[in-house]
């Protein structure tokens, strides 16, 4: 069975390695994180594996999971380069080098380039990390990206396969949009949720009461828009062109920010003309008459902060 070393024992790596031992995909060698007792939590999730203090304690391995911040990957990279034992003529033949990979979404695989003489790959997963525990069961089915060198992707495509993953490759110039089509989907989702969580408070309504109301309507639209697409999926005052209403909710969040003095308001207001904007394409295109967006965009660009 081949070795793993995980560099970066935070939500992701933690995840990967435990679901790999369990399926018996990589037998876990050393697990180095920011300091040694976190090191030593994560093998504890993990239920193998040897924590260490730093880099250059660690074992050799068949395989490095680099699993680190993507502004941290190249300097993690270059130390681990100084401690990766370069093969003999012989030993290249015997055994192939090693494969060194991270799970950034927006970083090619060059990013570890500083491992010169092992295989240099990347795998991103389409998937939330926020708890490792509910990842364990939901992480199977998600699709990965992955880019780099022949070998290593063809070892993290078996790997992930191995995982009920199905995986895609992506060249390097690729990368960079299809991580912030993700970041869009994904990480301004919550954002928005968030505004929107802000809006119900100022409406004097909790937050376990919204989230309580918001979930069905949340769940629905995002079910719509993978089954009908976009353009069906897209409801609410501006698919049906109703400018009084948009008009009130753009004063009635504009007053809001001036009765309370709170800088943090103002978001809520700007975000609402920026995305409201931004949508009357996709109205427009869901039926929306060109007379009615030109109003709406005249609405949505007036008064601007």
């Amino acid at each position: 069975m081949l070795t793993l070393n995980v560099i970066g024992g935070g939500k992701l790596g933690r995840t990967l390695a435990r679901l790999w031992s369990e399926r018996g995909v990589f037998r876990i060698g050393n697990i180095c994180n920011r300091s040694l007792a976190s090191a030593t939590e994560a093998t504890a999730f993990i239920g193998a594996g040897t924590a260490v203090a730093d880099i250059s304690s660690m074992a050799p391995a068949d395989c490095w999971l680099v699993a680190v911040a993507d502004d941290a990957i190249e300097a993690t990279a270059t130390a681990l380069a100084l401690h990766l034992q370069p093969q003999s003529a012989h030993e290249s033949a015997a055994k192939p080098s090693p494969v060194v990979f991270h799970c950034s979404g927006a970083l090619p695989a060059s990013a570890l380039s500083a491992c010169s003489g092992a295989a240099l790959a990347s795998a991103h997963p389409v998937h939330s990390f926020a708890d490792p525990v509910r990842s364990l069961e939901d992480l199977p089915g998600s699709v990965v990206a992955l880019e780099g060198d022949a070998a290593g992707r063809e070892l993290l495509d078996n790997a992930f396969n191995a995982l009920d993953c199905a995986c895609i490759t992506l060249s390097p110039e690729q990368k960079v949009l299809y991580h912030t089509g993700s970041v869009m989907a994904c990480n301004y989702l919550t954002v928005l949720m968030d505004l929107s969580l802000q809006t119900f408070a100022a409406a004097g309504i909790d937050e376990s009461t919204a989230r309580t109301l918001l979930a069905p309507i949340v769940m629905q639209t995002a079910k719509n828009n993978f089954t009908l697409g976009p353009q069906k999926a897209l409801t609410g005052p501006l698919a049906r062109g109703d400018i009084r209403t948009v008009a009130r909710q753009l004063e009635a969040l504009s007053a809001l920010t001036s009765a309370e003095h709170d800088p943090a308001r103002t978001s809520l207001a700007s975000v609402y003309r920026t995305l409201g904007d931004a949508a009357l394409p996709l109205a427009q295109k869901a039926g929306l008459d060109a007379a009615s967006a030109q109003k709406l965009h005249t609405l949505f660009n007036e008064q601007k902060p």
